[in-house]
């Protein structure tokens, strides 16, 4: 009964660290991370096939571009009664690589690429006997048809596969691998007012992601369970964004977006049976981005100057009460800022973005003697995207 009890401990476990993730699924690139990640309304690069698969007909040549991240995290603890203390990580990742090609002047293009969708590195610098690296990438081929000289629609679909995380707890002679695995499809569409015949420089986009099983395959080896094999599953929910670019002359353009994350009903499901909720609130992972791009032609390069800012939803929640013994109150939301520049030629643009975001939960132990704890959640983001025309 003991050696059953601990096997199902050690299988729960997994699921409790899910929160703590960054679940704000979303595109990629440097150009759409400057303008605060409001880039549905936009998709006029490679990276469409992320953010809006019916923006890609906006490319009318072949092109290949590569992005790379570098993350640099700071986690601050405050309490009243307990010592406060600060702890950093940092590493870099290859967020999303592609390829396109135009047919037909433009009228179909089709594209293939990588994404890095959930980061799950961990390496705190208070905590060397435990690190995570890896996580959940996507291959991502893709079509996008122009229908009408305003209207685009394109298809998408999403494999899920690991390389994965591997987890080293030393002082439990631990060892933990993880697989991913799942597929989605994603549906975009991108009406471009200014190709009417009195044009609007006006484009409304939609994107809509399907729901699937994200499948988390773990193989263990502890000191006292060898080759422990399960399988849990997420709920991962419909997301839907809708977004809108406008150009003021011909340098300014501004956009929006709003995407709606269904996670407020999404479990952990586990193989033994048993489910966890998802997100300690309950609450839907919804998000606001605003951005602006302004442009400064010159006759060496054009050099894009970019602004953004975004509310950072999580699945964490405030709480109330006794460690341990308290609930959850209202949904952890941070925020976030982004500053970009860059270089495009004639056949290669160069982008980068630095983003700063911040998220801050708050437990009230003992309101009525004033004591509580917080962990604010500080990370700077290095973005450098190269894209390379034919």
């Amino acid at each position: 009964m003991k050696t059953k009890a601990l096997i199902l401990i050690l299988i729960f476990t997994i699921g409790f660290s899910l929160n703590a993730i960054d679940w704000n699924i979303s595109g990629a690139g440097a150009r759409a991370a400057g303008m605060g990640g409001a880039f549905i309304g936009v998709a006029d690069d490679a990276t469409a096939i992320t953010w809006n698969p019916g923006g890609l007909t906006q490319l009318y040549r072949p092109e290949v571009s590569v992005v790379g991240r570098f993350i640099a995290e700071n986690y601050k603890y405050e309490s009243t009664y307990y010592d406060n203390n600060v702890d950093n990580q940092s590493h870099f990742i290859l967020n999303f690589a592609s390829a396109a090609y135009p047919f037909m002047d433009g009228r179909i293009v089709a594209a293939v690429a990588f994404q890095k969708q959930l980061d799950w590195y961990s390496g705190w610098e208070s905590d060397e006997d435990e690190t995570a690296d890896g996580g959940a990438n996507t291959i991502i081929p893709g079509i996008a048809v122009r229908v009408l000289p305003i209207l685009s629609v394109g298809f998408s679909t999403n494999i899920w596969m690991g390389n994965s995380i591997k987890n080293t707890f030393d002082y439990d002679n631990v060892e933990r691998t993880i697989t991913f695995s799942g597929f989605n499809m994603a549906f975009g569409l991108m009406t471009d007012l200014n190709n009417l015949q009195n044009p609007i420089p006006l484009k409304i986009g939609m994107m809509i992601k399907t729901p699937f099983k994200l499948g988390v395959e773990v193989d263990a080896d502890y000191e006292y369970f060898e080759d422990l094999h399960y399988k849990n599953t997420v709920d991962m929910p419909m997301m839907m964004g809708f977004g809108a670019s406008y150009r003021i002359g011909d340098n300014l353009t501004i956009s929006t977006d709003y995407e709606i994350r269904a996670y407020g009903k999404s479990k952990i499901n586990y193989e033994l049976g048993g489910t966890a909720d998802l997100s300690e609130s309950e609450e839907n992972l919804n998000q606001i981005r605003v951005g602006a791009e302004y442009l400064v032609v010159s006759d060496f390069a054009v050099i894009p100057f970019r602004f953004g800012y975004k509310t950072i939803p999580t699945l964490q929640a405030n709480g109330e009460g006794p460690s341990g013994y308290g609930e959850y109150t209202d949904q952890v939301i941070g925020s976030g800022f982004a500053f970009g520049t860059g270089l495009i030629f004639e056949r290669v643009a160069i982008d980068a973005t630095g983003e700063l975001t911040t998220v801050k939960e708050e437990w009230d132990n003992w309101p009525d003697f004033n004591e509580s704890e917080s962990g604010t959640n500080t990370k700077f983001k290095a973005t450098l995207s190269c894209v390379f025309y034919f």
